[in-house]
C-alpha cells in the first residue's frame, strides 16, 4: 500500500530551466542499447564515476560533501567494480526513509545547524524556494513533472500549481525498472492518471526507466510535440531520478 507523506511534510522541490532552444528537428536514432543501459546519470567525466542517484561524483575523502561515501565501502565497490551502480551516502540513507537535512549550495547542512565549511550559512526552504519561482507562473512553459513510480504519494508534489500557475504539465513516471515483474504499464498509467486528477492541465502521462531506456523515445516526442516553442521546466521532488531522466533525455532531442 502506498501512504501519503506526513501531515506538513512539503517535499524539498528542485526546479531545473532546460531552456533548450531546440529546432523542430526529428529524434535521434537511438543509442545501441548498453550505452542506454548503462546508469547514466551525471555530467561528470568519463574517468570517473557519479551516484546513480544524485548524479554527484562518488568520493571518499570529504564527509558531508556530495557524493561522499564511506571510504571502506567505496574500496569495497570499486574492487567489486560496482562504483556505477551504487549511490552515496546521503542517497543511499534517503533510499532507506531517512529524512535528511536540507542541502546549502552543494553542501549538506549538518543536523546541528552548521553547514559543511560555511558556519552560519542558511538553508533555502521550500517556502523561500515558492518565493523565488513565483515568476513562473506567468511565464509561457511546458512543465514535465517527474514522479517517483515506487513512492506516487510521496513524490506527486500536491501544490505544484502554486508554482506552475495554469501551464500545461506532462507527468512522467520514474524507476519503471523497480516495479514488479509482470506489472502492465499501460495499466499503471491509466492509474497515475487517476491520481494527477486534482492536479489538472496534465497533458499526458508516460512511464520511463533512465537505467534500461524504456519510454525514452515516447517521453522525449511528446515532450517536443508538446513544447511549441516554449522553455521547458523539468520540477519533481528529491531523488526521484531527475538527474538521471535529464542525462538519458538529452541525446535524444539534441539537434
Amino acid at each position: 500500500a502506498v501512504h501519503p507523506p506526513p501531515p506538513g511534510l512539503v517535499p524539498f522541490m528542485i526546479l531545473l530551466p532546460l531552456l533548450l532552444a531546440l529546432p523542430p528537428l526529428g529524434l535521434r536514432r537511438p543509442a545501441p542499447l548498453a550505452r542506454r543501459c548503462a546508469p547514466q546519470v551525471a555530467l561528470v567525466p568519463r574517468n570517473r564515476v557519479a551516484c546513480y542517484g544524485c548524479g554527484a561524483e562518488l568520493q571518499a575523502d570529504v564527509a558531508g560533501s556530495p557524493g561522499y561515501m564511506e571510504p571502506e565501502r567505496y574500496e569495497m565497490k570499486r574492487k567489486r567494480r560496482q562504483l556505477r551502480e551504487t549511490l552515496c551516502d546521503r542517497c543511499r540513507r534517503l533510499s532507506s526513509g531517512e529524512i535528511l537535512p536540507a542541502v546549502v549550495e552543494g553542501r549538506l547542512k549538518r543536523p546541528s545547524g552548521a553547514a559543511v565549511g560555511e558556519e552560519g550559512r542558511g538553508i533555502t526552504t521550500p517556502e523561500a524556494l515558492r518565493g523565488v519561482l513565483l515568476p513562473l507562473r506567468e511565464r509561457p512553459a511546458l512543465i514535465a513533472l517527474l514522479v517517483d513510480l515506487t513512492d506516487v504519494a510521496g513524490t506527486l508534489l500536491p501544490r505544484v500549481r502554486e508554482l506552475v500557475g495554469g501551464n500545461p504539465i506532462l507527468l512522467i513516471g520514474t524507476k519503471l525498472d523497480l516495479l514488479p515483474r509482470g506489472t502492465e504499464p499501460e495499466r499503471v498509467a491509466d492509474w497515475l492518471r487517476g491520481a494527477a486528477r486534482k492536479i489538472g492541465g496534465v497533458v499526458d502521462v508516460h512511464l520511463v526507466s533512465s537505467k534500461s531506456g524504456d519510454g525514452l523515445q515516447a517521453a522525449a516526442r511528446a515532450l517536443l510535440a508538446e513544447r511549441r516553442g516554449r522553455d521547458l521546466f523539468l520540477l519533481g521532488a528529491a531523488n526521484v531520478g531527475k538527474s538521471a531522466f535529464l542525462q538519458s533525455l538529452l541525446p535524444l532531442v539534441s539537434p
